[in-house]
């Protein structure tokens, strides 16, 4: 089975239908009805724990709710909002509490099992600037078991594997690029971006 993540990192105060959403909202609607193509492609939406600067500007106020692990709602809606205009609807949804290794095992962990089966993977974090995706993608210390991010723990399983494969050969290749102001930057070898 092919699998795919993308990780929606909703900034603090922002919808997780915000901006550049539209599509992905149409996308879930197709999906849910059985009419949009795809494979294997989970949508996980992941709020990150506020920072200190956050805590102190606003406290622990906070401007989601979770209905349950697949469905968060924006508080104080418009009263004239349509109903469930402000209730999205994922396959999975982390809270502020979720810890790293709960994101990786939903979001990252089918993903290198996939490639090691001989599939492509990818994993995709869209959001706003200080949403999260770094947070979530590498962690604050990727030398931490606790703090570290997808990307440190997909690496750890890709070579787990490997060593638990004795006589198979296997060529690892890697692509990690950014897209910002709809420039696309290598960050292997900035001087190409």
């Amino acid at each position: 089975t092919k699998h795919q993540s993308l990780l929606l990192q909703p900034g603090v105060g922002e919808s997780p239908g915000g901006r550049g959403a539209t599509a992905l909202t149409a996308f879930l609607a197709q999906r849910e009805e059985g009419t949009a193509a795809v494979g294997n492609v989970n949508v996980v939406c992941r709020f990150r724990p506020m920072n200190e600067r956050e805590k102190a500007s606003s406290g622990d106020l906070v401007c989601v709710e979770f209905n349950d692990e697949k469905t968060v709602r924006m508080k104080g809606a418009a009263a004239g909002d349509a109903p469930g205009s402000s209730t999205f609807s994922f396959d999975r949804t982390f809270g502020m509490e979720s810890t790293q290794e709960e994101v990786y095992n939903f979001a990252g962990r089918p993903v290198v099992e996939s490639v090691m089966q001989g599939f492509n993977g990818t994993i995709l974090a869209y959001g706003q600037t200080s949403s999260g995706k770094t947070f979530t993608m590498q962690g604050p210390d990727i030398k931490d078991d606790k703090l570290m991010g997808v990307i440190p723990r997909m690496v750890g399983t890709l070579f787990d594997w490997i060593e638990a494969s004795p006589g198979t050969e296997f060529t690892v290749k890697v692509s990690m690029v950014e897209i910002y102001c709809e420039v696309i930057r290598d960050l292997h070898d900035p001087k190409k971006g």
